[in-house]
């Protein structure tokens, strides 16, 4: 093919696929208005049912009160005609009226009752539905991402780079899918922590500006409350910015850098973590240390939120020309044929990436292993 050919033909690859990336994110940014306003009326619904739950509590408290009372109404009414004689026309007219005022009061708070349990009852029904649909626009968003970042990525040599993912085993698509797992997680420590703190934040604020006039005593409780969330979100995202890259594995090594973060867990998920190190040469590769940590933590962290065990154990071994490991829970186990998620892929990723290997063991009711090793 002529030279003027080959460019043309790049140009209009070039063209076809800014013009799909321009698509791709111009409906991704349809889609993140869409689930943000979803995300805001499910703060409100929030808040919303919160105070049909005390109004139910509250009517259903006055239907019993008013219950007891219409009985004795009519049980006064009953004994006032059993006595016709004995009793004043007046007397007679007077419990008849208050009689029929029970009923007619008890009927009405009745009404009141049913209504609110059907709007609480409609309410949960929407916030279910919006909470599935918020669901669906974060997936969508996700998958669109990583199209949207593979395609700006370097354009040159389109048709190799094509073959070589198609190659399961390429190194390539090993970083691809360690990235995604990497940034998924990102994803999840951020929407489960600071996010949802933020989002907590903003209807607080609108609380706090509908007081501002009417009790200042609970606005300031409020604003106090506030500044604890504050510090708790700071706290979070400095945790996960710590996670990203922690300072510590490269200023004073695997070791400590582990003891800190075995720390950090035993006070944040009440566990009890035994660190075993047999051997504590220096690793002087920054990435085999940094997959080695990053395959410690995950396992960590899967432990302490899913064995349901009180006891981890974690034993390194860090001599001249290798480093091993094992993690060892006393759980609930699970089948890792079947389950692919816990970050179990991207722990195999890692370990392929610098030549190492590693391998899950668990058994229902035993718990579960991670195995490692690799050269350093």
């Amino acid at each position: 093919m002529p030279t003027d050919e080959i460019k043309s033909f790049d140009f209009d690859i070039k063209n076809v696929l800014d013009g799909v990336v321009q698509s791709i994110q111009n409906g991704q940014d349809e889609i993140f208005e869409i689930s943000e306003n979803i995300r805001r009326d499910c703060e409100d619904s929030k808040v919303q049912l919160e105070k049909l739950k005390k109004d139910i509590s509250r009517v259903i408290t006055e239907v019993e009160l008013l219950t007891i009372e219409e009985k004795k109404s009519r049980r006064k009414l009953l004994d006032v005609s059993r006595r016709f004689g004995a009793n004043s026309e007046e007397q007679i007219k007077r419990a008849y009226e208050e009689a029929n005022e029970c009923q007619i009061r008890l009927s009405i708070k009745a009404e009141e009752e049913k209504n609110l349990i059907k709007t609480r009852n409609e309410l949960e029904i929407r916030m279910k539905k919006n909470s599935q649909m918020l669901e669906k626009a974060e997936s969508y968003m996700s998958k669109m991402a990583s199209v949207t970042d593979f395609l700006v990525a370097d354009l040159s040599g389109v048709k190799d780079t094509i073959e070589l993912l198609e190659d399961k085993n390429s190194i390539n698509v090993r970083i691809i899918r360690a990235q995604e797992e990497e940034r998924s997680r990102i994803a999840r420590d951020i929407h489960d922590g600071p996010a949802q703190s933020v989002a907590s934040l903003i209807v607080k604020s609108e609380i706090i500006l509908k007081l501002l006039d009417r009790d200042r005593e609970l606005v300031k409780k409020e604003i106090e409350s506030m500044k604890g969330q504050l510090r708790d979100t700071l706290r979070e995202i400095r945790r996960v910015m710590y996670d990203l890259r922690p300072a510590s594995l490269d200023e004073l090594g695997l070791l400590p850098t582990i003891k800190r973060l075995i720390s950090d867990l035993e006070n944040e998920r009440g566990v009890d973590i035994e660190l075993i190190a047999l051997g504590e040469k220096q690793i002087t590769s920054p990435i085999v240390r940094l997959t080695v940590y990053r395959v410690i933590q995950e396992s960590l962290i899967n432990a302490c939120k899913y064995s349901g065990g009180g006891r981890i154990v974690v034993r390194i071994d860090i001599q001249d020309n290798y480093i091993s490991g094992i993690i060892q829970d006393f759980g609930i186990g699970f089948d890792p044929q079947k389950q692919s998620g816990f970050g179990i892929g991207s722990m195999k990723e890692r370990m392929q990436l610098i030549g190492g290997k590693i391998g899950i063991e668990s058994v229902a009711g035993k718990g579960t292993r991670v195995d490692f090793f690799s050269f350093e």
